[in-house]
């Protein structure tokens, strides 16, 4: 990132803070105001079992305990489900990693015979498409078989030589 990026950036996020700040003390200038806040308290006296205790506060911290409360709530609620998609995640890239380890010791294999000729294209299936044969093979391993079955076609090998296959 260029430095010309990086403090346009920086200047971004602190005019930001600063709006932010701003925004906060009018809201707690304009809301403060007294609140009275009445909680119902259990008691032993049958006649009224229910009495209410009155705290005297400003609006502001009511408004933010509210909010905090809010925040709360929604993390115990929403807790379970995130843990849930962290140890789905952990055990899918476990997984794949395993695949990609099988992946690495399959192709590490040595290669004792050629693939058979059912797998390969057949060379009539492709006559209008010189261009294409040219090119040069990039895939060592696709070289290296093709040329094994060029051996084997030639020695009337394994793969029943040319003959046989332009029979199809």
């Amino acid at each position: 990132m260029s430095r010309g990026l990086k403090a346009i950036l920086v200047s971004v996020l602190i005019l930001l803070l600063v709006s932010l700040g701003a925004t906060l003390g009018y809201f707690l200038i304009q809301n403060g105001s007294w609140v009275i806040v009445r909680f119902p308290t259990a008691q032993v006296d049958l006649e009224q079992p229910l009495s209410l205790v009155e705290y005297e506060t400003p609006l502001a911290v009511v408004m933010a305990v509210s909010m905090g409360v809010g925040f709360l709530l929604a993390v115990v609620i929403f807790f379970p489900s995130w843990i849930r998609r962290v140890w789905e995640r952990s055990r899918e890239r476990r997984f794949i990693t395993g695949l990609e380890d099988e992946l690495t010791d399959l192709r590490n294999l040595p290669v004792n015979s050629p693939a058979p000729l059912e797998d390969l294209p057949d060379p009539a299936d492709e006559e209008g498409k010189g261009e294409r044969k040219s090119k040069v093979m990039v895939d060592e391993d696709t070289a290296l078989l093709a040329a094994a079955l060029r051996e084997t076609n030639e020695d009337g090998g394994p793969g029943g030589g040319a003959s046989e296959r332009s029979g199809r």
